[in-house]
C-alpha cells in the first residue's frame, strides 16, 4: 500500500521476524514532547492513512497489549463500547475490536484489579515477565501507554520496533518521550558506542503519513549488540 510520494522501505531480516516482538507505536512533537497537540486540519490526524501507519498494517500479527496502570484504566473505560457505536469511524472502531481480541498486560504495583476481559496483573519486574513472553509461542506484543512506560521498556533494552508520527509543532513544554539524562558538557561532544544509556535503532520506513500533510512516518528495528 502507497501512501506518499516520499518513501523509504528497507525489509526486516530473517532473523528480525522470527521472533515474538515489542513493537512500541508513539506519537511525538519535533522538540520530542509526548503530549497530543490539537492538530490542524491538514495534517491528516485520524485519517485512514494515520490508522494504517500507526495500527493497522500490523495489529493482525499483535496477540498482546503491554499497558501501565493510567493507560489501562482510561483505555478500559473508553474503547470497549466504541465498536458497538453507530457513529464510530471505521479505525477506531476496529481498533476497539482488536483492543477486545488481545490479552491486556498490565504493569502495576499499586491497582488492586483489572476488569477489563482478557487482562493480567504483573506487579514484579518488567524485563522479567516480557522475557517470559517472548519465550513463549505467540504473536506480537504492542507497547501502549504515555511516556513513562515507554521510557522505562526503552531503558530496560525492550523495544524491537519503533513506529513514530511525528507532529509537525514544537511546543515547548510538555512530557518529553524519550528519557534524557543531563550530563556536563563533553569536550569531543559525541556519545560513543557502547555509551549507558545508548539504543541503536536501524532504518525500515520513513515517509509522510499522508500526501500533502505534515506528519512523518518512522518505523525502525532495534539493533542488537
Amino acid at each position: 500500500m502507497t501512501l506518499g510520494k516520499v518513501q523509504i522501505r528497507v525489509p526486516l531480516s530473517v532473523c528480525e521476524m522470527s521472533t515474538r516482538r515489542v513493537i512500541a507505536a508513539w506519537l511525538m512533537t519535533l522538540d520530542g514532547i509526548a503530549d497530543w497537540p490539537v492538530p490542524r486540519e491538514e495534517d491528516g490526524a485520524g485519517s485512514p492513512e494515520f490508522w494504517y501507519a500507526m495500527y493497522a498494517s500490523y495489529w493482525d500479527s499483535v496477540d498482546t497489549l503491554l499497558l501501565g496502570r493510567r493507560t489501562y484504566l482510561k483505555w478500559a473505560d473508553f474503547w470497549p463500547p466504541v465498536r458497538n457505536q453507530k457513529d464510530a469511524e471505521e479505525y477506531p472502531r476496529l481498533f476497539s475490536e482488536f483492543a477486545e481480541r488481545v490479552e491486556k498486560i498490565v504493569f502495576s504495583r499499586t491497582l488492586e484489579t483489572a476488569p477489563w476481559e482478557k487482562s493480567r496483573l504483573i506487579r514484579g519486574n518488567i524485563s522479567d515477565e516480557v522475557n517470559r513472553l517472548r519465550s513463549q509461542p505467540g504473536g506480537n506484543m504492542l507497547l501502549g501507554g504515555g511516556a513513562r512506560i515507554n521510557q522505562a521498556f526503552l531503558r530496560l533494552g525492550l523495544v524491537d520496533e519503533l513506529r513514530l508520527i511525528i507532529f509537525p509543532c514544537a511546543v515547548g513544554r510538555g512530557k518529553p518521550l524519550f528519557d534524557v539524562e543531563k550530563l556536563p558538557d563533553s569536550p569531543e561532544e559525541e556519545i560513543p558506542l557502547g555509551a549507558p544509556l545508548r539504543h541503536n535503532f536501524r532504518l525500515i520506513e520513513a515517509r509522510p503519513v499522508k500526501p500533502g500533510g505534515g506528519w512523518v512516518f518512522l518505523h525502525y528495528a532495534a539493533v542488537r549488540d
